[in-house]
């Protein structure tokens, strides 16, 4: 039997990590227009202010919730709790045969035990995709979660003063 091909295909990040009690509490907020399914791609070459929908591929829920789920942050034990905003998360066209992955992150780090700031830092991860398709873009947002999730538990870390090395 033939699949329907004009089905769109859901797609998620990866298959999750067990979640741990010794992870950070990770809340993900976005612009409105990342809280869906559709999968963005911009064509820089020839008309970098549209943005564009793959039609036959969907994330099986929105972005943010995508990554809320899939990022465990090492806390060490320690209370410790991440705002995030998902600023940028798209596929971008730099020539027919050539796309890169971007995802940008604005991230506050809070003790758990009081509301107080710990630190703030913006993360930027790009990434060149396998092919330039859809399916290179979810290859390359999934190797960018997984690079986001351990940059990001190196950062805690640092401002935990926890050596990695123990």
């Amino acid at each position: 039997m033939r699949p329907n091909l004009s089905v769109p295909t859901h797609h998620d990040l990866g298959l999750a990590t067990e979640a741990s009690i010794h992870n950070a509490t990770v809340n993900v907020d976005a612009p409105s227009w990342l809280w869906e399914e559709r999968i963005r791609y911009r064509l820089l070459y020839s008309n970098p202010t549209a943005i564009a929908y793959y039609n036959l591929d969907r994330w099986e829920a929105s972005v943010p919730t995508l990554l809320e789920h899939r990022l465990h942050i090492a806390a060490h034990g320690k209370p410790i709790n991440l705002k995030i905003q998902l600023l940028q998360f798209e596929q971008q066209f730099e020539s027919a045969n050539h796309a890169r992955v971007v995802m940008l992150l604005k991230v506050h780090a809070f003790s758990g035990e009081s509301t107080a700031l710990l630190g703030q830092r913006v993360f930027k991860f790009a990434k060149n995709t396998p092919t330039p398709d859809a399916a290179g873009a979810i290859k390359g947002f999934v190797d960018l979660t997984k690079q986001a999730n351990n940059e990001l538990s190196s950062w805690v870390a640092a401002l935990l003063g926890v050596n990695k090395a123990l």
